[in-house]
């Protein structure tokens, strides 16, 4: 059944995303009174379905997505050719701003279902280790890594990366990780001075991501009372540098560290304020009486809302940031880009995380399904909204043969897109990986 988990979990994921898509053209198109043929969820035949008027909503047998077709929607090949009903002119006949707001309501509704997905997860709770949220202070340093050659140390607050400020780890990381085999130029703050290094990223062959060798900064989240962290004058928010000499990398390292020690003190490197200094602690049955510092996030609907759509904007605008550094060629390809095979295993971690994990990749992946479908590229939804506001320009419609090249000229674009995050997924598996540059 574990073997199962991957696929049913990716068919789920995706599934759940293009339904929801496809329902706001279809809802949209019911509000203006279009003649809607066909809502079906999947694709290929059909297997079960009931009469809504003149729709048949239906279920079909490919469940990866789905499709709307409307009375006058030009053929695609991909879905039911419904020309032989009714006199094909009902769409077309339409108002353009009526046929741009149900093109434009398809990625509407993908920020809908992120926005939905979000808060649901803050009603339910959804803790996450801080670390994200905290400012980008370097805790250890590979050994003969990119930034210990470079000159970094622990303690190190990064400032910026190629002069764009970073006020924390997740935007430290995300500069670093969409820019592997790279050289950066990366301005730290130790104590009361800045320093800049350049530093080469490097890129794992199955990963292709950048990294240079650095690992977050491990931080204190609570000590217990009457603890021996707490009689050694420990404080929420300290950062443990080290123990005994060996480096923390994460907070699972702490508990190894400590039983691996002889019996007796321990002597913690902490990082707090800037400052770094060293407490002397005893540990009492193994233990040292700290907790990890996690931020659990759980309110009421209107709050819950209110960051939901702070979330899907904070994707919205790292999506475009990188779809620029794609553009100008400062951000690898190889890094950025996730096709079917990479959306597959992500949905297969999720699922075996939890409901909560499955919940916030709905979500996240839903903010760049509707990205995508504003590329304006026909057959895409952005490439008829284009079109439309060409012919809003022109004051009249585009001939059919204009059309026609328009239509295969995008569908051409978009068939060498889907190559390239194809060639992206493969490079990133260990059994092409090998063979592909």
């Amino acid at each position: 059944m574990e073997s199962l988990t991957t696929p049913l979990a990716f068919v789920l994921v995706l599934g759940v995303i293009i339904f929801f898509h496809e329902f706001g053209h279809f809802i949209t198109a019911k509000a203006f009174g279009m003649r809607v043929f066909i809502f079906s969820f999947g694709f290929g035949p059909r297997l079960a379905g009931f009469k809504w008027g003149d729709t048949d909503l239906r279920i079909s047998a490919i469940p990866l997505g789905g499709y709307v077709k409307l009375e006058g929607e030009p053929e695609d090949h991909l879905s039911e050719n419904t020309s032989t009903l009714g006199d094909g002119r009902d769409f077309t006949a339409r108002p353009r701003w009526q046929r741009f707001v149900v093109y434009l309501a398809g990625p509407v509704m993908n920020g809908v279902l992120a926005i939905a997905g979000f808060t649901a997860l803050y009603m339910v709770g959804y803790g996450v280790d801080a670390v994200l949220s905290d400012p980008p202070v370097i805790g250890a340093l590979e050994p003969a890594s990119p930034a210990e050659a470079a000159g970094f140390q622990p303690g190190d607050q990064i400032v910026a990366i190629d002069d764009a400020p970073k006020a924390n780890w997740e935007e430290a990381l995300m500069a670093i990780v969409i820019r592997p085999d790279r050289s950066l130029r990366i301005r730290v703050r130790r104590g009361e001075e800045e320093k800049e290094f350049v530093v080469q990223t490097t890129s794992s062959a199955s990963q292709r991501t950048g990294q240079i060798g650095v690992s977050p900064l491990v931080r204190i989240g609570q000590v217990l009372p009457a603890s021996p962290a707490e009689r050694a004058g420990l404080k929420p928010d300290d950062g443990i540098l080290g123990v005994n000499g060996k480096p923390v990398t994460s907070f699972l390292d702490i508990p190894a560290l400590i039983a691996s020690a002889p019996a007796g003190p321990l002597v913690l490197q902490i990082y707090r304020e800037g400052r770094i200094l060293d407490v002397t602690v005893t540990p009492e049955n193994g233990k040292i009486g700290i907790a990890n510092k996690t931020i659990v996030k759980k309110l009421g609907f209107v709050p819950a809302v209110r960051e939901a759509s702070a979330a899907t904007w904070n994707l919205t605008r790292q999506t475009f940031q990188i779809l620029k550094g794609l553009a100008t060629a400062s951000i690898s390809p190889k890094a950025a880009l996730a096709g079917p095979l990479g959306i597959a295993k992500a949905s297969g971690d999720a699922a075996r995380s939890g409901f909560r994990a499955m919940l916030f990749l709905v979500a996240s992946l839903s903010v760049s399904v509707g990205i995508l479908n504003l590329f304006p590229l026909p057959p895409l939804d952005g490439g008829h909204l284009a079109i439309l506001a060409g012919e809003g320009l022109r004051r009249r419609d585009f001939s059919a043969a204009a059309k026609g090249w328009i239509l295969n000229a995008g569908a051409m674009v978009l068939f060498l897109l889907i190559g390239l995050v194809l060639y992206s997924d493969l490079s990133k598996t260990s059994w092409l990986g090998k063979y592909l540059p």
